[in-house]
């Protein structure tokens, strides 16, 4: 992560390694681990720090237990201590021990906003689980085509929560972009509720052969729910995989859903909005039956039973887990 001086990037990086979301259902000695912090090196050793850890994974990754396999739990068995020893001293990396830059928050951009510097605006759109087509309703696609060919100099960015961001729009133009979407059924971000825009779900079923469940196509109707329940409006970020590898990053949600089995979900809460927490397990099977049920009382519950108004990633994670069972009401 380059280390960033006032407005300009500078010439060190902190070096983080170790991360990984995926787990294996049954195998408890699996484990959704955070990447560690390793130190902080030149702009010109980012390479040679990659090629150096792929090496050490090369050396001394399990090879016995494929579950095992992951450089998460190789430099965790190998000791950072150590790991950093032959990153200073085999690979020859000036890794200097640093407290790492402080992370930003996790920024959604939808809406109009203005550029810096330029004069111009840019456009966040929100994406349902990041899927860019044309439906019956919506002809996103269609849409960004025409306003590509009518305004070539617009850029198009897709951001790290997948959804898009128009930019370099001159402000005479905000209308005809406006006019354009509309036209296609592409509603205004302050058109959806908060909880549709932040909550996302992998492909899944039927698109991906590792899947248990549903997630991406059932992400609409718990939407719909939560809408219907007048919770639309709770700022909480919701994220869905239909199997243990976590594409969509459950484990570090505010609320994780993830596949397991036919008709059975894990439910995890109290992840950090910006990635910097694991989440616990509050449910460890649950049917689709009883999904909405849970996301309406853990939604109530953030929204009603939250005296200091704690975000919900910090409400969910102090509050202990019978006490938020009992208020969510559903009991496995």
């Amino acid at each position: 992560m380059p280390i960033v001086n006032g407005g300009a990037v500078g010439e060190e990086y902190d070096l983080y390694s170790g991360g990984g979301l995926g787990t294996t259902h049954g195998q408890p000695q699996t484990r959704a681990l955070l990447a560690l912090h390793l130190g902080r090196v030149p702009r010109a050793q980012v390479v040679a720090a990659s090629r150096a850890i792929a090496i050490l994974q090369k050396e001394h990754g399990e090879r016995k237990d494929r579950r095992m396999a992951r450089w998460k739990y190789t430099i965790r068995r190998l000791g950072i201590e150590l790991v950093k020893a032959e990153l200073r001293g085999r690979f020859a990396l000036e890794l200097k021990d640093a407290e790492p830059q402080p992370l930003g928050p996790n920024r959604f951009w939808h809406g109009w906003q203005r550029e810096v510097g330029d004069g111009k605006l840019f456009l966040g759109i929100p994406v349902e689980s990041g899927r860019v087509r044309d439906t019956d309703e919506c002809r996103m696609r269609t849409a960004l085509s025409a306003l590509l060919a009518e305004l070539p100099q617009m850029g198009v960015r897709i951001t790290g929560n997948q959804d898009l961001v128009l930019t370099h729009v001159p402000e005479a133009k905000r209308a005809y972009v406006d006019a354009t979407l509309a036209a296609h059924g592409v509603r205004p971000a302050e058109a959806i509720s908060l909880f549709r825009k932040q909550a996302f779900g992998c492909p899944a079923l039927p698109t991906c052969g590792l899947a248990m469940t549903e997630a991406e196509r059932a992400i609409p109707g718990f939407c719909d729910a939560v809408e219907a329940a007048g919770l639309g409006d709770v700022d909480v970020v919701v994220r869905m995989a239909g199997c243990p590898n976590h594409c969509s990053r459950p484990p570090s949600a505010e609320i994780g859903i993830t596949g397991f089995g036919k008709n059975a979900h894990l439910i995890a809460v109290g992840g950090s909005r910006e990635g910097t927490r694991v989440a616990h397990v509050l449910y460890e099977k649950i049917s689709s039956e009883q999904m909405v049920p849970v996301l309406i009382g853990l939604l109530r519950a953030i929204k009603q039973s939250n005296p200091g108004r704690l975000p919900a990633g910090e409400f969910l994670h102090c509050t202990p887990p019978e006490q938020l069972r009992t208020l969510v009401g559903v009991e496995v």
